[in-house]
């Protein structure tokens, strides 16, 4: 597992040198190593069609579910952390002179937190508990989006992805700032490709041909701005339940993937002309 992190590492190490330092567009470097790698994949593999992987530790990663304790004690002890968190922003807003939202809204938005929290608590725990993969998805989750939004290092992120020459003469490090992003998303795709290797047990040597479409229609449906600046960690959980929901009721409507191809591009183009739409009215409205 420690080789396969390394490994998408190197990979978003080298796509990041094409593109921050040589400047190549960065869709035709992913595109181009996607083609690559899926032969290496075939390589790799040679006439073996599925690898049948036996590792213990790895198979166990996905399929497990966590015992009644930790599947209520982590999500509640999180719903604590995340109210004081709220609460101690408020009061640091108000101590300093900017301003805070309402009672009400506060109280109503915590509301709904522990509501969600606890509804998806009692769906978990009346089939056989909470799944351990789900709990280290929301733990990555969580993890970056405090990177996005509580440290320099997101803000320099968004800064880039609005106007990079901007960041530049801002004194942000626009060519390691890239290469940190092009590494990290590499390595969560490896982590990725493990929970997925986990939950199917085997390894194919086809890679799915919609894999890269789901991948861009979750972010850019989930509010992620194709012309950068703008998106949220969560946005893109949200844009991700939307093509899994699509994907699964389709499946149920014993439709072909014909039409789930056809219905999730329909779905992607609609969410970049959106995208398109909102920032041409921000455009001219001087934002």
């Amino acid at each position: 597992m420690l080789a396969a992190l390394l490994s998408g590492a190197v990979i978003g190490l080298l796509n990041g040198l094409f593109i921050a330092v040589l400047r190549v567009p960065s869709f035709i470097v992913t595109l181009a190593g996607s083609i690559a790698y899926a032969g290496l994949l075939l390589v790799v593999m040679g006439p073996q069609t599925t690898l049948v992987v036996r590792d213990p530790t790895i198979r166990a990663l996905a399929p497990t579910y966590l015992p009644p304790a930790l599947g209520w004690g982590i999500p509640l002890v999180c719903l604590a952390l995340y109210a004081a968190g709220v609460w101690y922003n408020q009061w640091r807003r108000s101590q300093s002179g900017l301003p805070v939202k309402h009672p009400t809204q506060l109280v109503l938005q915590l509301l709904t937190a522990t509501v969600v929290v606890l509804i998806l608590m009692f769906l978990f725990h009346s089939y056989q508990g909470v799944p351990q993969a789900v709990m280290i998805a929301l733990g990555l989750v969580v993890i970056f989006w405090l990177v996005l939004r509580k440290t320099p290092f997101g803000r320099h992120l968004y800064a880039v992805g609005g106007n990079a020459e901007a960041a530049r003469r801002a004194g942000i490090n626009v060519v390691r700032m890239k290469l940190t992003v092009f590494i990290l998303a590499s390595t969560l795709a490896a982590f990725a490709g493990i929970m997925m290797t986990s939950r199917s047990t085997a390894v194919a040597t086809q890679i799915s041909s919609t894999l890269l479409l789901n991948a861009i229609a979750a972010a850019v449906i989930g509010g992620v701005s194709l012309f950068g600046g703008r998106g949220s960690v969560w946005a893109v959980v949200l844009g991700a339940l939307v093509i899994g929901s699509l994907d699964n009721g389709l499946d149920l409507l014993n439709q072909d993937q014909g039409v789930k191809n056809i219905v999730q591009g329909a779905v992607l183009v609609l969410a970049v002309t959106a995208d398109a739409v909102v920032r041409r009215a921000g455009f001219s409205r001087g934002k």
